[in-house]
């Protein structure tokens, strides 16, 4: 009897143990929260599309007129395929991210304040629901994460620069570097190529990183707001 007892003791500490807070829990909370219906996301799927089909399509028109006799009619046809691959890739993407409507400036103003409104009472839940854990617990991943934003804002501008801040550039510099001899099928030499895939590498690279990087400043700020 008393081994049983002893047994059920030992168990209660573990049974009794609050749930601690991690960073897996707390996106997975961001990640359910539900988004205006308005709201653009930041590369839409058929974008993301759109994005592949045009990089399959430089890669395979390419190669192709790089690697394949250069007076073969099959060359020129795995090279025209490719390109309009790319073009129609290029502009799926772009037509996707276009709102159905020219928005005026009085309409954009009322969505947005509309969107806050909407907003609001998840980000005050959400709040509310990391203020149910233990301050210590609080504290240990706030004082994480304001370090690990800190070294990201380090070593994103000697990855990438400032790339991500000059939009869609990159992809019309590499557009133009495919296309600037104007000759059919394109003949761009083998640094040109690996010049065009370093930039649109080196953009989607960065575009990536302020994704991680939006992502660790809402947990600054959630957390902040939970310590307050």
């Amino acid at each position: 009897m008393e081994g049983s007892i002893d047994a059920t003791a030992k168990m209660q500490p573990d049974v009794l143990e609050s749930p601690r807070l991690t960073f897996a829990a707390l996106n997975a909370k961001i990640d359910a929260l539900p988004q205006f219906p308005e709201a653009p996301t930041i590369l839409p799927l058929k974008a993301r599309w759109g994005f592949a089909a045009a990089i399959a399509g430089a890669l395979l028109g390419l190669f192709s007129v790089k690697l394949l006799p250069s007076n073969a009619i099959y060359t020129v046809i795995l090279g025209s395929i490719g390109v309009a691959v790319e073009i129609v890739g290029v502009v799926i993407a772009l037509l996707s991210d276009m709102p159905k409507k020219w928005p005026a400036f009085a309409n954009v103003r009322r969505e947005f304040a509309a969107q806050l409104d909407f907003d609001l009472p998840s980000h005050l839940e959400l709040v509310g629901w990391l203020r149910t854990f233990p301050l210590d617990q609080r504290e240990e991943l706030s004082e994480f994460v304001v370090y690990r934003h800190a070294r990201m804002k380090e070593k994103l501008p000697m990855l990438t620069g400032s790339i991500e801040k000059l939009g869609a550039l990159p992809v019309v510099i590499a557009l133009y570097l495919q296309f600037k001899d104007m000759q059919w099928p394109p003949h761009p030499n083998w640094l040109e190529i690996v010049l065009i895939f370093a930039l649109v590498f080196g953009y989607c690279l960065s575009v990536l990183q302020i994704n991680v990087r939006l992502r660790l400043q809402l947990y600054e700020m959630l957390l902040g707001k939970a310590l307050a």
